[in-house]
């Protein structure tokens, strides 16, 4: 008499309809974060990702490479929370491979489902500036990073669509990458941001109003890119359904 093993059969079953199981970490951490708004990043290298104070919404958005604003729909908590996460899978994988990885994190921890969706938006396509490109790829081995604060953002071997992301995220509004430049690149990038205004006097800047070029002109004389404004199509996730994970 032959023994059935149901986890065997269900693993025959999924090949032979062609839906092998989706990647996932071997080991990950999801907590709360308590640091409120302010630092936030996340960095990557071989087979390992870590998430630092970001908002359920800017992690849905790196899972599927969007930014947080093109994240539409879900509860309140989704902008409001900020959590920590750190994961790492049973091999050297890349961040593709870790992004997917993320995308069924959040699916099995946060049981989350979205829908895609295509909307038409002013917006900026970052596209190559006349004189030459200022940055070269890095050849370099080793997975992304990226840290930002208020002026300054400091990218190790990121993708073209990584910048997009960043701009899209600082400037409020649709960046589509429109520069063809394949690879990954390593640069520090740093503009004078919008100066705070007085809560008292909206119309009054404060004393210490920041100096320098603003973000357009860092773009171009730094990395020799600009932005166009235009009519741009772009992806939305709609979140259909959250949950709040377990800490653990």
């Amino acid at each position: 008499m032959i023994k059935r093993l149901p986890g065997l059969l269900l693993l025959v079953c999924g090949l032979a309809f062609g839906q092998p199981p989706a990647p996932a970490f071997e080991v990950a951490t999801i907590k709360p974060s308590h640091e409120g708004e302010g630092h936030s990043s996340w960095h990557s290298r071989p087979g390992y990702l870590v998430m630092k104070n970001l908002s359920f919404k800017v992690l849905t958005g790196v899972a599927y490479s969007l930014p947080a604003d093109r994240v539409l729909g879900g509860p309140k908590w989704t902008e409001s929370d900020r959590f920590d996460i750190e994961a790492r899978a049973i091999g050297p994988a890349g961040d593709p491979e870790l992004l997917r990885m993320l995308q069924s994190l959040l699916a099995d921890r946060f049981h989350l489902a979205i829908h895609r969706e295509t909307k038409t938006a002013a917006g900026y396509a970052l596209v190559l500036a006349k004189d030459a490109l200022k940055i070269r790829p890095d050849e370099g081995e080793g997975g992304s990073s990226s840290n930002g604060s208020r002026g300054k953002w400091i990218a190790k071997r990121v993708s073209m669509d990584k910048l997009a992301t960043f701009l899209n995220r600082t400037l409020g509004m649709p960046v589509v990458n429109s520069t063809d430049l394949q690879g990954a690149f390593t640069f520090t990038l740093e503009w004078a941001p919008e100066p705070t205004r007085s809560v008292e006097s909206p119309d009054k800047l404060l004393p210490d109003a920041p100096t320098g070029p603003s973000l357009f002109t860092a773009l171009q004389t730094t990395l020799g890119l600009k932005l166009e404004s235009r009519k741009v199509p772009i992806e939305v996730l709609v979140i259909d359904k959250a949950e709040k994970p377990a800490e653990n």
